[in-house]
């Protein structure tokens, strides 16, 4: 299956995540990350299936700052929310969470190393 979302449900999932964090101080990034997770080059998926998706969706919400105080937050409730809509039955605990935060603040954090966090995420 493949899920595509756009900028509301970004901002939905922000809105119940958030922390009561302001409005995003640059709508540009998740623009971007709902650009880049449905990236299509030659006819062929950037990102293909939803794990690397997914890691599109942290990777870009997570590194890129555009809200005040719940950035990482909001990254790791999207990419959970993106996993599950697309069935893919994710309950990370602390630790996978912890994984994910600690991957997406790594200098030279990539989409590829982020995908590799979700991949090792129990079912």
């Amino acid at each position: 299956m493949r899920l595509v979302i756009d900028l509301s449900w970004i901002l939905e999932v922000a809105r119940r995540a958030g922390e009561d964090d302001p409005a995003p101080e640059d709508f540009g990034v998740p623009l971007a990350a709902v650009e880049r997770h449905k990236a299509v080059l030659f006819e062929r998926d950037v990102y293909d299936g939803p794990v690397p998706r997914a890691a599109a969706l942290a990777h870009t919400l997570g590194c890129l700052t555009w809200l005040e105080r719940s950035n990482m937050t909001v990254a790791v409730a999207v990419t959970v929310a993106y996993l599950q809509a697309s069935g893919r039955a994710v309950k990370p605990g602390r630790d996978e969470v912890g994984a994910l935060v600690a991957e997406l603040r790594r200098d030279g954090c990539t989409t590829q190393s982020v995908a590799a966090v979700l991949r090792s995420w129990p079912a």
